[in-house]
């Protein structure tokens, strides 16, 4: 878990949230709630004197973690002494990118640069994690065959990712491993319908930065061991989504009830966080008969 924390930039503030998600999906732990595993293994990081954690003002829990400088050299050290991860800062010469490419590691961190280079490297086969951060300038995957490169992914996050005309390629449907997907910030318009092959997310967060409305298949019921949904802002009209059968779902945001039925939130009882946004097809008190069961509800954000 310590070692994990060398993927962020110095003085990052990292949001627990996702970390906890990336612990998951590495099988760093199971059993209870992702949340309540992840603040333990996080709690004793902090009362070993590795971590600086601080609490949400509002939830008064874990919001967000730091590492002291000095404590991320020795994190950086010993990452890099396990070969557990590899940094790369892509410059703009392609013939130093070749010579940064890497060999053993089984993640990576990309910071800047337009790095699809990087991600159609013959020797990336065997990369567990892939992780973009820190971008100073635009970063495109303009390769429709990217992902075939990277087989055996368990995480997977395209922060401000940007895809040649919107479309997400197809080919993401063949990382049947994945168990964390964000797209947060990526300049997506078009998901297509082999996403739906990714049956074993735990993790999924499709809150785009497009100012369009987004194209969503009706394939994310297939995702039946999802945790975390964050749902885009804007679908298009026709869209239809069925999520009566995620019932593992423990934080579900940005749920329309224009574009899903309020009833399939009846089977969703491990939800501890839910978000709303109410349309003129679904009334308050329908929405209210459908909340009844989630018992182990803690937050309830609504729309109107």
């Amino acid at each position: 878990c310590f070692l994990y924390l060398a993927h962020f930039l110095e003085d990052y503030k990292i949001g627990v949230g996702s970390l906890f998600n990336y612990w998951a999906a590495e099988g760093i732990f199971d059993g209870s709630t992702i949340r309540d595993s992840g603040e333990d293994y996080l709690e004793e990081l902090v009362r070993r004197n590795l971590v600086i954690a601080e609490k949400n003002n509002l939830r008064l829990r874990l919001g967000y973690c730091q590492l002291h400088d000095m404590m991320r050299e020795v994190c950086l050290s010993k990452a890099k002494e396990e070969n557990f991860l590899q940094i790369i800062k892509v410059p703009t010469s392609t013939s130093t990118i070749n010579a940064q490419s890497p060999s053993r590691s089984r993640r990576l961190t990309i910071l800047r640069g337009k790095a699809f280079h990087i991600l159609g490297h013959k020797y990336n086969k065997k990369v567990r994690s892939l992780i973009v951060l820190g971008l100073e300038e635009d970063f495109w995957i303009q390769s429709a065959s990217v992902f075939q490169n990277l087989p055996l992914l368990r995480v997977l996050d395209l922060f401000h990712v940007k895809f040649k005309g919107g479309k997400l390629p197809s080919s993401i449907g063949g990382l049947i491993h994945l168990r964390f997907l964000s797209l947060y910030n990526a300049e997506v318009s078009h998901l297509p319908s082999s996403i739906g092959n990714l049956k074993l997310l735990l993790y999924l967060n499709l809150r785009v930065a497009i100012e369009e409305p987004v194209h969503v298949p009706n394939v994310l019921k297939e995702m039946i061991e999802l945790r975390y949904l964050f749902l885009p802002l804007d679908m298009h009209d026709k869209t239809e989504l069925e999520l009566g059968d995620l019932v593992n779902l423990e934080h579900l945001w940005f749920f329309s009830t224009q574009h899903c039925s309020v009833t399939d939130l009846l089977r969703m009882t491990k939800l501890r966080s839910l978000s709303v946004s109410l349309s003129e097809r679904c009334t308050f008190e329908t929405l209210s008969s459908s909340l009844r069961k989630l018992r182990n509800l803690e937050s309830l954000y609504l729309d109107f």
